[in-house]
């Protein structure tokens, strides 16, 4: 009895619920019964010690870490536990909660308290306190936290310096939320996000605490769709001129799947999206389908910039795989020439700049893939002939081509995108002062480009089946062949 008693008492779903009260917001106090999305945090805490949490507005994950925090603070001996946010009233009105968690506590269960200030609770007994730290650039510095909430961090100013400060602070088995709602794209918050790292990114829009009819409501409220896409469907909102229609990617969101999904086919049959070798299928390839894929390649080394293959089906501009890894120029020829084939020998559209002539040559001349992709260049010099090329050559004109051909197709609705990061780095393309369209500074564009370079094959692709005659019916039926 003891042993369930103590696991009980140590589960934070358990002890918050049943021991914790909060304010609630028609006033009074109430218990605090963990929301869906809460509960879907704390299980997360489990096993993560870094997470960055997207958020829709009032969702109440500021109060569920805190929580958190009060429970492994008070529950664990020599715990220094954090609050960090761009102003001292944010986290004060969370050391604020945790008090009151203290305070609505049962007496015999309530820990022994020394300091009881605006910034700071301890646990004398315990040796474990929970205390503000100011949003300074040497924040951290001299401290080992065990717990950390760092709450709305594209608010803070100068935050590289900070989080240059902080992490070392947290040990190798700390815990660190980093939590926000959606601020604009290139700042710190956004490329952690976006970008390749050691944090589970976890998130939750409206339809984790909002019903149809409420989120109506608001929707009509604010009045402004890309404001409410920032606020509540966790859309960052980019800073400068977008290339691509924020509205349209938006729609796109809805389309993207995951490892696992369950896809239906026009036959009636079902696929899983799956991954394999680099690559992720979200539709198999079908008898007669015609498919082409376009490839941007990197000289392979981690850290660096990606190469990345999408492959699109002709008939309908879905997606249907792509790769995206660090993979040497000749070895992405490899799984290029072995996926390709797969698909009906899909028509390869590679990037002929710089790696690209490796993997052009590895793919068409040693592996003899059976379909290049030719460009038609014209020949310097009097004559007006014409030359044909391998691979897409991408220049100063051909780069806003491409990109605006590709932009013309999604306002046209010709596209279905299933890929989060292929949107992820369509919504940082931008016009700069110069009117040149580039990515915002610390992003890739690599899937921008791959996808891109990829729909340049629809133009020389016929998406529909060939009805060519039949010379069987037109031959002279005199004489024997």
């Amino acid at each position: 009895m003891k042993e369930e008693i103590l696991n009980k008492l140590n589960d934070p779903k358990f002890y918050l619920e049943n021991f914790c009260q909060i304010k609630s917001k028609k006033g009074g106090m109430i218990p605090f019964i963990l929301n869906e999305a809460q509960k879907d945090l704390f299980n997360a805490l489990r096993n993560h010690r870094r997470i960055i949490v997207l958020k829709a507005r009032q969702l109440g994950f500021s109060t569920a870490v805190s929580g958190w925090i009060y429970h492994t603070t008070i529950m664990n001996p020599g715990v220094t536990s954090a609050l960090i946010g761009y102003n001292s009233d944010l986290v004060s009105e969370l050391l604020d909660k945790i008090k009151t968690f203290y305070r609505t506590t049962p007496k015999g269960l309530r820990p022994t308290i020394k300091y009881d200030t605006k910034y700071e609770i301890s646990f004398p007994k315990m040796d474990s306190k929970i205390m503000i730290l100011p949003s300074t650039e040497n924040v951290g510095s001299g401290y080992t936290l065990h717990n950390v909430l760092l709450t709305e961090l594209p608010k803070i100013e100068k935050p590289e310096e900070k989080m240059a400060s902080l992490l070392p602070a947290i040990p190798i088995t700390g815990k660190l939320v980093i939590e926000s709602s959606p601020k604009g794209m290139g700042n710190l918050f956004h490329r952690m996000w976006v970008n390749d790292n050691e944090y589970l990114k976890k998130e939750y829009g409206w339809w984790w605490g909002y019903s149809e009819e409420e989120i109506a409501k608001i929707k009509a409220d604010i009045n402004d769709p890309q404001i409410f896409a920032q606020e509540y469907e966790l859309t960052f909102l980019s800073s400068g001129r977008p290339v691509f229609d924020m509205n349209l990617l938006i729609k796109q969101r809805q389309n993207i799947l995951q490892v696992g999904d369950i896809v239906p086919l026009p036959n009636g049959e079902k696929h899983m999206v799956y991954e394999d070798d680099g690559w992720r299928f979200y539709k198999q390839p079908t008898f007669g389908g015609i498919y082409a894929c376009g490839g941007d390649v990197s000289e392979g080394i981690m850290g660096g910039d990606y190469s990345v293959a999408i492959i699109w089906d002709r008939r309908n501009g879905e997606e249907v795989a792509m790769y995206r890894g660090h993979i040497p120029p000749d070895r992405f020829a490899e799984t290029l020439n072995k996926v390709g084939r797969k698909y009906n020998n899909a028509l390869m559209v590679i990037e002929s700049n710089n790696h690209g002539l490796t993997t052009i040559t590895k793919l068409f001349k040693d592996l003899v893939y059976p379909s290049p992709y030719f460009r038609q260049d014209k020949l310097e010099g009097v004559s007006l002939s014409f030359s044909e090329k391998l691979g897409w050559k991408t220049s100063k004109v051909t780069r806003p081509r491409m990109i605006d051909d590709f932009a013309a197709a999604l306002r046209e609705n010709s596209l279905l995108i299933h890929s989060k990061e292929l949107l992820d780095e369509m919504t940082i393309m931008v016009y700069d002062d110069n009117g040149d369209i580039v990515a915002q500074s610390g992003f890739h564009d690599d899937c921008v480009f791959a996808a891109c370079i990829g729909f340049q094959g629809f133009k020389v692709l016929y998406g529909k089946e060939l009805s060519q005659l039949n010379y069987h019916n037109y031959l002279p039926k005199t004489f024997a062949y």
